[in-house]
Formats: structure tokens, C-alpha cells, sequence
């Protein structure tokens, strides 16, 4: 269990007196001003409690504590003064969130519980948001084997937009990139209310009948409903429901959203997923940037820009080679659908394999019914 104190206080003897009294129990590290206690913070955390006196040069306390939350969110804290000031201690609640606030001089056995109390309540605050990230991983997790088993192809366009999407993420300096990537991963899991036949249809860029392109088109507000709900993936289910959005406001849904209306996630997706499908229909890099520059008014002008330079920045030194299935490994990219003897696609050209895929081939293997050897792509060192 993490029990790092940060002592801050610009008083040494004070620093000495908190190391003599509670380095038994306590992990401490201490500073001697509210500048070295942020660095700390940044360089030396997590830290589960900061300790700040009131009173010191440069950076009180209340502004000290404040930063701190900052940086820290989840460390606790606590104002440590010798000032009975009544306007700093609301000051220091409000701002820093004060978990405690205790006023020198402070009897051992009192800072001693406190601290006990602050630990414990980081732990809590640890502890739940540790629960909620496994939570949330296993569930995406669960979504994405599922896609996978039941769509493969509509996996295959999410295993493959991924890459893209990481790509435009880093050039556009987007702060939460899990997001845009996540939304990636999932973009496509509406479409698991879609036969895969109808799919397969789409992304050979065929023509699907009027009912058929209906339940094609509303596979963005499935894939929404089904996200919404999960903790810490409104923004991610909203980016998902706007996926087939263009910036001129025309596309799905059929609303008011425009332009930076739209939410940057699906700006970034829908910039992505057309690129993919141009690629797919055996389009050039440059030929499937043409096509997109010529109805620019479809994209953020952005995210288009920032897909330009990429594509000038990518070399083409990937070589095709053939294998065994037995040598199939999870990370391979497929050059060629993987196909059963009767010729009918398994697994779609452009799919990243995952354990799942590779254990649903090797179970149609267990009856002789996968045509070998298997095409995948590799990037020349």
C-alpha cells in the first residue's frame, strides 16, 4: 500500500522534528517551499498524502494545495498552520480541497491519526478507480472479442483504423488519445446487429439494396446506445454515434451538428474510416487522399491536413509473405482474406489477428477446412 507523505514547510527544524517522529510508519519526503513540493510531486509521486504548512514565502499554502490538486488529483491534503485564520482555512477548503486542517502546534498522536486517515482515504480513492479501470477494460475487452467472433469484418475496418487514428492523434497533439483510439477499437460494435453478409457487401463496395443500406446507416446509434451506459465512455459513445457525420452537416444523423459542432472524436473517425474504405477498395494512398481532398468539405480541414502529412511521412517498405497457419502469430497483418475450402472469407484481408481469431482458425483447422498457405503483410526493417 502506497503511505508516501510529502512534508512541506519552510521551517527546517519543523522538517527534521515531522522525519524524527514519523519516518517509522510514514514514507516521507520533505521540501522547504510550495515551487520544490510541486516538483516533487511530478518527479518523485504518487504521493498518498501532502502535508503543507500556511505560511511560507513565494507560495502560501492555500495556493500551494491548490496546485497540488492540480498535478495530483488524487493525493490527499492537508493545511498544517500555526495561523488561526479563519478567512485562509475556507480559502484552503475551497481551492485545495482540504481533506484536514490542523493548526501548530500539533500534538503527535493528532498529525499521527490524520495521516492514518488521509492514507486510508487515498487508498479508497485508489482502490475504486482501480475497480472501475479494470472494469472498464474487461468490458471492452468482452465488446471486442464479441465484434470479433460474431463480425469479423466489421472487426477487420476497426483493427485496421486504429493504426490511422493513433497516427492523426499524435500529429493533432490530442491530450486524451485513449479516447479517439478507444473510440477506434469500438466503432465499428453497432455492427454486430448487422449480417455479416450485408457487411461483407459494403466493404467490397457493392451496392446494398434500400433496406439493407438503412440497417447499415443506423449501426453508429446502436453502437452508442450500447457504450452509453458504461462509466467513462459517454464521450467515446457520443464520437461513436457521429462517425458518419460530415463537417458540412450533411451525413448521419440527420441534425443540426456542423463544422466544431461535431465532436472531435468522430471528426478524427470519420476522417479515418473513409481513408480505410478508399484503401479497401484498392485505392493508392494518394489516390484515397484525392478522393477525399475533392469533397473536402466533408472533413475537419485539421484532421485532413494532419492525414496529408502522414501519408507523405509513410514509406512503403512492406513486403507480402506466405505461412503456415501453424505460424500465424497474434500482431499479423492479413495481405489476403483467409478463406474455407469453399472459398467462402473467414477472416477479411486487412484483419490485425488477435488469440481470439487465431483460436476460432485453429478450431476450423481441427476439421481440414481452411485453404493454406496464409498471405500476411510485414514491415521491411
Amino acid at each position: 500500500m502506497n503511505n508516501m507523505v510529502l512534508l512541506v514547510d519552510d521551517d527546517h527544524n519543523i522538517l527534521s522534528a515531522y522525519q524524527r517522529l514519523l519516518r517509522k510508519k510514514f514514507e516521507l519526503v520533505t521540501v522547504d517551499s510550495g515551487v520544490k513540493g510541486i516538483a516533487a510531486l511530478l518527479e518523485q509521486g504518487p504521493f498518498a498524502v501532502v502535508v503543507s504548512d500556511y505560511r511560507m514565502p513565494e507560495m502560501d499554502g492555500v495556493r500551494f494545495l491548490s496546485a497540488a490538486r492540480q498535478v495530483s488529483p488524487d493525493t490527499v491534503r492537508i493545511m498544517l498552520t500555526g495561523q488561526a485564520d479563519f478567512e485562509a482555512t475556507i480559502d484552503a477548503v475551497n481551492e485545495g480541497n482540504i481533506f484536514r486542517f490542523l493548526t501548530k502546534p500539533c500534538p503527535t498522536d493528532h498529525l499521527m491519526d490524520a495521516l492514518s486517515a488521509a492514507v486510508e482515504q487515498y487508498r479508497l480513492i485508489t482502490a475504486e478507480r482501480e475497480l472501475l479501470d479494470n472494469t472498464l477494460k474487461g468490458t471492452i475487452k468482452l465488446l471486442i472479442d464479441v465484434l470479433s467472433m460474431v463480425n469479423p469484418a466489421a472487426f477487420s475496418q476497426s483493427s485496421r483504423i486504429i493504426k490511422i487514428v493513433r497516427r492523426l492523434s499524435t500529429r493533432l497533439n490530442v491530450k486524451e488519445k485513449w479516447k479517439v483510439e478507444l473510440a477506434a477499437m469500438l466503432s465499428q460494435i453497432g455492427c454486430v446487429t448487422i449480417p455479416g453478409e450485408i457487411l461483407q457487401k459494403k466493404y467490397q463496395g457493392l451496392t446494398l439494396s434500400e433496406s439493407e443500406n438503412e440497417m447499415f446507416l443506423a449501426h453508429p446509434k446502436t453502437g452508442k446506445d450500447l457504450l452509453e451506459n458504461i462509466p467513462r465512455l459517454e464521450d467515446i459513445a457520443e464520437g461513436i454515434a457521429y462517425q458518419m457525420k460530415r463537417f458540412d452537416g450533411t451525413g448521419v444523423p440527420a441534425d443540426n451538428l456542423q463544422g466544431m459542432e461535431i465532436p472531435f472524436i468522430a471528426r478524427i473517425l470519420k476522417v479515418a474510416l473513409d481513408f480505410d474504405t478508399y484503401l479497401t477498395a484498392g485505392n493508392s494512398y494518394v489516390q484515397s487522399f484525392d478522393i477525399m481532398y475533392n469533397q473536402r468539405q466533408w472533413y475537419d480541414s485539421d484532421v485532413l491536413a494532419a492525414l496529408e502529412a502522414d501519408i507523405l511521412n509513410i514509406e512503403e517498405g512492406f513486403v507480402v509473405r506466405s505461412i503456415e497457419l501453424s505460424s500465424l502469430l497474434s500482431g499479423m497483418i492479413l495481405a489476403d482474406d483467409i478463406v474455407d475450402l469453399n472459398k467462402r472469407v473467414l477472416i477479411p484481408k486487412g484483419s490485425e489477428i488477435t488469440e481470439v481469431l487465431k483460436r476460432r482458425l485453429l478450431n476450423y483447422a481441427r476439421f481440414g477446412n481452411i485453404a493454406e498457405p496464409i498471405k500476411v503483410i510485414e514491415q521491411l526493417k
